[in-house]
């Protein structure tokens, strides 16, 4: 079983990991973010260009490409978690290797970069490559080309790549003999989208209020993460909505679970059940010894400490009243109380 703990950005999702963690049956890798599927330039975008091809060759070519790069992007991200680059890289030449349907060499028409800039001068300037090609009637297949991938409708693209993202867990150590726990391997949006990737999948989806979301980011992670618009309300609003309104993660799933973060910590022990039952979990053995309602309430109501940002706030209540959570009846945080972001402070 593979659970994704996967939020919108700051919304809370590590309180279920904390959770989770809890219990030791559960493998827990959440040193990193693992956004191979889901991520710009992943799996998703790459089986989306490559089993829907539109524009003949430039699809997957150009997909095959961004995969690699985006691949080795990530050589030193994966490194701190024990895979060495070679073994890594090896990952991503297997795999694509697999799905390729075929390759030559081209002048591949592109739009920056001082190597390509060459290739193209050399090329239209002295017309080496086209002289050498009528004398020998062949393709040339050096300088200033530059070979191309093509995969169009692979066999089997999503076995193959469930065995990639299996090959990436177990380097990073994961036990499939045990139920295993990822940051973020789903997109909070979609997370269905992303199952077929993995072996028996399943997501939890937290959300936040949106008034503690937006100060939260303009407070705790100014000069950290750009992760939401918060120079303007405005923009804030219309960032919100746009990732929540009629998307996939609102249609009722049998592998998928949205809650609140806030009723993690003002409705503990109601929220805690349903993560039982979703899971088939018998009684926590040890109870918020990692995630302790009491040590993230500091992280709710937090637009009430900064009463510089009320006619923001006045704002967000006006224009996303159904994402608000009402807090009828929840005694108020110390407003001394520590906020945090990420793990909880027993995390250790």
């Amino acid at each position: 079983m593979i659970i994704g703990a996967c939020g919108f950005g700051s919304t809370g999702s590590s309180a279920v990991t904390d959770y989770l963690k809890e219990y030791n049956k559960f493998q827990v890798l959440d040193q990193i973010e693992f956004t191979w599927v889901s991520g710009v330039d992943g799996l998703i975008d790459l089986d989306y260009h490559v089993n829907h091809p539109h524009n003949r060759t430039s699809d997957s070519i150009r997909a095959i490409e961004r995969y690699r790069e985006m691949c080795n992007r990530m050589v030193n991200k994966y490194r701190s978690v024990g895979i060495p680059p070679e073994t890594f890289t090896k990952f991503t030449d297997d795999f694509l290797e697999s799905i390729i349907t075929t390759s030559w060499s081209w002048n591949v028409p592109r739009t920056q970069g001082l190597v390509d800039r060459i290739r193209r001068y050399f090329y239209a300037r002295f017309h080496i490559v086209s002289k050498w090609e009528v004398k020998h009637g062949r393709h040339w297949e050096g300088f200033p080309l530059e070979p191309v991938y093509l995969s169009v409708f692979p066999e089997n693209f999503e076995e193959k790549a469930r065995k990639h993202v299996r090959e990436i867990l177990l380097a990073m150590g994961a036990d499939f003999s045990k139920p295993i726990i990822l940051d973020q391997p789903f997109a909070g949006n979609n997370p269905q989208a992303c199952f077929k990737f993995f072996e028996d999948p399943y997501a939890v989806v937290v959300d936040r209020d949106p008034r503690d979301n937006y100060v939260f980011a303009k407070t705790k992670l100014l000069g950290r993460f750009h992760l939401m618009p918060i120079n303007n309300v405005e923009d804030f609003v219309k960032y919100y909505r746009a990732l929540r309104k009629n998307q996939p993660y609102t249609e009722p799933h049998e592998r998928v679970l949205c809650m609140k973060f806030e009723d993690m910590v003002y409705h503990y022990d109601e929220t805690t059940a349903k993560l039982r039952e979703f899971f088939h979990l018998p009684d926590n053995p040890n109870p918020k010894s990692i995630f302790d309602p009491a040590i993230s309430m500091p992280n709710t109501q937090v637009w009430k400490r900064f009463p510089q940002f009320a006619k923001d706030i006045e704002f967000i209540e006006k224009e996303l009243p159904e994402y608000l959570f009402d807090y009828t009846g929840c005694p108020e945080p110390d407003p001394s109380g520590k906020m945090f972001w990420g793990k909880s402070p027993k995390n250790k």
